[in-house]
């Protein structure tokens, strides 16, 4: 009878049955690259033209507390006292943050960044001017002479665009091993690639870091390690992999210049333990090239340097500046 009644309704009312969205739906579905939540009433998107503050999205701070609530309850996570920060994915390679108010200025904060993961092709890049015919040449010359490549950029500035495009011009046969908090990297086609990611989920007993995961691919015979972004301590597990017989690796990391990144991955060596010294001369017979990306908008290559290390200091020759 209970079925009967349901059929019912769903013939003669389906308004009962129509599932409205939810409002941070509604933002997902836009067409942008970023959804920044400050509070109820500072809600902003990033297009391709800029900012733009979004009005009217929510009615109140306890509506918009608990829209954020419904969502993590949908995704499994939990935001409290003792877990402040949250950071995962969804579908679609969108990533989430969330922060909990006791370390916000008491307003949960949400924010969401979409694409980073898409795949563009070579007219892509040279028709919206991200990169000219002669840098396309030089990169693809590069990846197919096993160089190592560096992609440095700020935020948003399509390092990982960029990386998951030079995916496409290794050759093939090649084993790739791609490791990454977040799923945004895709090699293309049916290819020998195995993909690792980061464990930080509140159920598991153990974190896994990106300086595990390095060191665990380096078990699976891989022809190229594919690194997502460094950020800490696997910077020592990167280049001791590189510098061991897996030339052509491709990576990413966050500076404002070519230099400015050597300067920072040197600090890194330095806080693991690496001597200083030694971390010049690791850093500058590991990485062969650094690619730097500019704009966030307007996105751009704006520079490829070669990397070489002179006995004393690193040191980057520009090849190719931007005309």
């Amino acid at each position: 009878m209970r079925r009967q009644w349901i059929a019912l309704l769903e013939e003669h009312a389906p308004e009962f049955f129509i599932k409205e969205e939810s409002p941070l739906e509604r933002l997902l579905n836009e067409e942008c690259e970023e959804i920044m939540l400050n509070a109820w009433d500072q809600v902003y998107v990033e297009k391709k033209e800029g900012m733009e503050k979004k009005e009217g999205i929510f009615l109140h701070q306890e509506h918009y507390e608990r829209e954020i609530a419904l969502f993590l309850a949908q995704h499994n996570q939990r935001l409290s006292v003792d877990r402040s920060i949250l950071h995962f994915s969804l579908e679609h390679d969108i990533r989430v943050q969330v922060l909990h108010r006791q370390i916000s200025d008491d307003q949960t904060i949400l924010s969401f960044r979409k694409g980073g993961g898409g795949r563009f092709s070579k007219e892509d890049f040279l028709e919206n001017g991200f990169m000219t015919r002669k840098q396309y040449h030089l990169l693809c010359r590069y990846v197919r002479e096993k160089k190592t490549i560096f992609i440095s950029g700020e935020t948003s500035s399509g390092k990982t665009t960029l990386l998951n495009f030079l995916l496409g011009v290794i050759p093939p046969e090649e084993r790739l091993v791609v490791i990454e908090d977040t799923r945004e990297i895709k090699a293309p086609g049916q290819r020998n690639a195995v993909y690792l990611r980061t464990s930080r989920d509140q159920y598991q007993r153990e974190d896994i870091s990106t300086s595990d995961l390095v060191k665990a691919s380096l078990r699976l015979r891989p022809d190229r390690i594919i690194l997502g972004e460094i950020r800490r301590e696997e910077v020592v597990d990167f280049l001791h992999a590189i510098n061991t017989g897996h030339e052509g690796s491709l990576c990413t990391g966050h500076g404002n210049s070519p230099m400015d990144m050597v300067h920072r991955l040197e600090m890194l060596l330095m806080e693991a333990g690496v001597p200083y010294g030694a971390a010049k001369r690791y850093l500058g017979r590991g990485i062969d090239v650094i690619c730097h990306l500019e704009g966030k908008t307007k996105r751009r290559i704006q520079k490829i340097c070669s990397v070489e290390f002179d006995g004393e200091e690193v040191i980057t020759h520009e090849i190719h500046e931007t005309l």
